[in-house]
């Protein structure tokens, strides 16, 4: 009997260890087919991850081309500056002497239209001064000889219709105001 209880405890040892052995070998399979899958994952992983290997090193080198495009934009523009500046101090030195110039001519001007006992601008409206004597004619012209002259400097012809309301411009305006105080002043 002892023999036969041996035999029943060996078949249900050996039945339980058939049944695990069966369930196990099921697992395997499953994990083997998991495998399979995994290593698909595990390859476009790796292709994903050298594809944006990839994109960073190309993103780098684009950053760095519009860096440096960025930067010679810049250093043009400083350049620019610098010459605007340079032209700035340049004109301002220039201005300052036509002004200095200028002022020491309007008092030449007024110190000898003064010497000179100049007649009123109405007296020499409609006549040009005599011939023989130019310096006094430089100082008694007449407004339609000063309209002249500005219609020179401005190379408008004398018929040609001005583009401004009112005849002439209001710089024009403005300089035949400042020669006719000037006449008179």
């Amino acid at each position: 009997m002892v023999s036969l209880i041996l035999d029943v405890l060996l078949v249900a040892h050996l039945t339980a260890t058939i049944c695990y052995c069966y369930i196990l070998n099921r697992r395997i399979k499953t994990l083997q087919d998991g495998k399979s899958e995994l290593a698909g994952l595990l390859a476009r992983f790796d292709e994903s991850t050298i594809k944006a290997s990839e994109t960073i090193v190309a993103m780098q080198t684009a950053s760095k081309k519009i860096g440096d495009n960025i930067q010679g934009r810049i250093d043009k523009a400083n350049y620019v500056l610098e010459d605007l500046a340079y032209s700035i101090d340049k004109g301002t030195k220039v201005t300052s002497q036509l002004e200095a110039g200028f002022a020491i001519a309007r008092a030449k001007s007024r110190t000898e239209h003064q010497l000179s006992d100049p007649l009123p601008l109405d007296a020499f409206a409609e006549e040009p001064p005599p011939p023989h004597d130019k310096h006094k004619a430089a100082y008694k012209r007449s407004p339609a000889s000063i309209e002249a002259i500005v219609d020179k400097v401005v190379s408008r012809k004398p018929h040609q219709e001005p583009t401004q309301v009112g005849g002439r411009s209001r710089a024009e305006q403005e300089l035949i105001e400042l020669i006719r105080g000037t006449q008179k002043g």
